[in-house]
């Protein structure tokens, strides 16, 4: 079996029981900023909850899991950390772990559903 194919399905598993809103296979990383220029793009699985944005990494194995009380803004901008691929991204700028401002960038297919739904989640945290 693929490690792609492996790798998501480990994933999905992880969040078979909680309430997913969004699912992308195969979103695009462009990196953490606070992790610097760096950083190697990679595919991976970003899933959307009510609580948090998660994306797990094909390859290398890794995660980031935002919670949607963290996230600050959304933008699309067209490039991140000096990478583009032409197309707008999905860039969120959130408070990390340490109590920092950071973000991070993917490129997803469905890219007005992700915006849309994380700007309604944060909406719906605030108005709580």
């Amino acid at each position: 079996m693929p490690i792609f194919k492996k790798r998501t399905r480990e994933i999905e598993e992880q969040f078979a029981r909680k309430d997913v809103l969004l699912t992308s296979r195969g979103a695009n990383f462009f990196g953490q900023e606070s992790k610097g220029l760096g950083q190697v793009r990679g595919n991976g699985v970003l899933i959307l909850t009510t609580n948090e944005l998660y994306f797990g990494m094909w390859t290398p194995k890794k995660e980031l899991k935002i919670p949607i009380l963290a996230i600050k803004s959304i933008e699309n901008p067209k490039s991140f950390l000096g990478k583009s691929v032409f197309r707008k991204l999905l860039k969120i700028t959130f408070v990390n772990d340490l109590g920092d401002l950071d973000a991070a960038a993917w490129y997803v297919k469905d890219l007005d559903s992700w915006a849309h739904e994380l700007a309604r989640l944060m909406r719906s945290i605030k108005n709580f």
